[in-house]
């Protein structure tokens, strides 16, 4: 637990009470060092899960040591596994607590997803995290009513104020991707569970999964994030190199062009969609929220002698987005403001380089495409396929057809992949394909006993003869040798492929 409890916490609170700690004097001297270089918040706790809403409020209290932490969790409900600046309470009995508000975050040390069912166990969760999201979770735990799941940072976000917040935006669409991805193949998912508050206390008893190799790099979390959100045609606003530094929406341009009423545009005239998409721009680099964007070039086109109807504002605004335009070059806003402005002398500022249309990266683009034919093809194995027979056997023309994607696209994704394995057997009209992946082979090695051991080992055997599947049999052997360290090491021997 001392071990679960620093790799979620990092550094982010006291290592040992201020008074009456327990610790060497060594290893006091060793933490006082280190609370010199950085910041230490708190976390919040409660007894139970009634506490959280009380009319009241939130009854617990406020731990700032990691040495308090493990001397009280057993006889702890939930706790918040994010850092919080402060913490204070509300009354002088000093049992009601605030401070656990988004604003408040000094870092954020894990995403966590919330799951109220019990209609998959903890491998299928695991083996879905694996095929479906970012990859095989740090922690899982059970919780009465389903399960809990971590995907600890191997380094903490921390939050500033400045920018409006923007690396908690950037945070929040990671966890809400992360949600979406799971809920596509997980029943109960709470998609609208807070996505930094109270949690379910780890304990030994209801540690279902843990993996102290897997942790993730914020990094790539935001590469990951943005081709989920280019696969659904919006983009992840906030982290643009190019970027205008300042919120241009308070430029005297903008402002102009917001109040500009007689906007018609016709054939070689720029007009009405032209400048709500130069507003979109604007709104967009300065990292506004979607909604908050609509809601204002509405608005804006509500005054409009001549608006557009409701439905092409919104396509206007996707459009804007999508991110392949960093913002409109500064002579293009000259134009409409000179076009339709009030007349004026108006200043138009804009980074040194200027605004930009630009392309996503080829490998990029086809990064987003091969991400959902992946995914599909992996539905499509989890559908057919299971822990009593993990190869679905057919013809790739029934198998193309059935996914519905093209004989090459097939071909070419399975080749790429390290989730899926496939192996033609015969030729011509007689030859049979089949398909499993990892996640469906580590479900069947999760079982642990003879029946499905042998089942596992064949069908290991079968997908090692082809080549082009080495790369995902390193990646299942690899994810075992997670279980064996996190989940049974006493019979780790099982799990160990024979590569000759």
């Amino acid at each position: 637990m001392q071990h679960i409890f620093n790799m979620i916490l990092h550094e982010g609170i006291f290592a040992y009470k201020k008074a009456n700690s327990k610790a060497t004097l060594p290893q006091l001297i060793k933490a006082r060092k280190l609370k010199t270089h950085q910041k230490m918040g708190a976390v919040f706790v409660t007894r139970l899960k009634e506490h959280l809403s009380t009319p009241l409020g939130v009854k617990g209290y406020i731990i700032s040591s990691k040495e308090t932490l493990l001397e009280d969790y057993e006889k702890l409900s939930h706790w918040t596994p994010n850092v919080f600046n402060y913490g204070t309470y509300t009354n002088n009995r000093r049992d009601y607590i605030k401070g656990h508000s988004e604003s408040n975050l000094q870092q954020i040390n894990t995403f966590v997803v919330d799951i109220d069912s019990k209609k998959q166990s903890y491998t299928e969760i695991l083996t879905a995290s694996l095929d479906h999201s970012v990859g095989a979770p740090t922690l899982i735990l059970e919780t009465p009513k389903g399960f809990q799941v971590y995907f600890v940072l191997d380094k903490p976000l921390f939050i500033s104020k400045k920018n409006d917040f923007r690396g908690l935006k950037v945070a929040k669409r990671i966890s809400e991707n992360i949600k979406r991805s799971l809920a596509t193949v997980l029943h109960g998912v709470d998609l609208s569970c807070n996505d930094f508050g109270f949690f379910r206390m780890p304990k030994e008893e209801s540690i279902r999964w843990f993996s102290k190799e897997m942790t993730f790099d914020f990094g790539h979390l935001i590469e990951w994030s943005r081709r989920q959100d280019d696969n659904q045609g919006r983009g992840l606003f906030v982290v643009h190199e190019n970027q205008s530094a300042h919120d241009v929406t308070q430029e005297a341009w903008f402002q102009e062009l917001l109040h500009a009423k007689h906007v018609k545009g016709q054939q070689g005239q720029i007009g009405r969609d032209n400048l709500l998409f130069t507003l979109a721009l604007g709104c967009y680099s300065a990292g506004k929220e979607e909604d908050e964007t609509f809601n204002l070039l509405d608005e804006a086109n509500s005054s409009l002698q001549t608006p557009l109807k409701h439905s092409e504002v919104r396509k206007i605004m996707k459009s804007a987005y999508r991110g392949r335009f960093n913002g409109a070059h500064s002579s293009y806003i000259q134009q409409l403001v000179e076009e339709w402005g009030s007349g004026k002398h108006i200043v138009i500022q804009s980074n040194s380089k200027g605004w930009h249309k630009f392309k996503k990266a080829r490998k990029d683009r086809s990064r987003s495409h091969y991400d959902e034919w992946e995914s599909d093809i992996l539905t499509y194995i989890s559908t057919h396929a299971n822990v009593n027979q993990p190869i679905k056997w057919g013809t790739q023309k029934e198998m193309c057809e059935e996914i519905g994607i093209s004989r090459s696209t097939f071909h070419e994704v399975v080749k790429q992949s390290t989730k899926i394995m496939m192996k033609t057997e015969g030729r011509g009209c007689k030859a049979k394909t089949g398909l499993t992946s990892v996640a469906v082979l580590l479900q069947c090695a999760l079982l642990f006993n003879q029946a499905h051991r042998a089942i596992y080992y064949k069908a290991v055997q079968r997908m090692m003869s082809e080549r082009e599947n080495l790369e995902a049999i390193k990646s299942l052997n690899d994810t075992v040798k997670f279980v064996e360290y996190a989940v049974i090491p006493r019979v780790a021997d099982l799990f160990t492929i024979n590569s000759s």
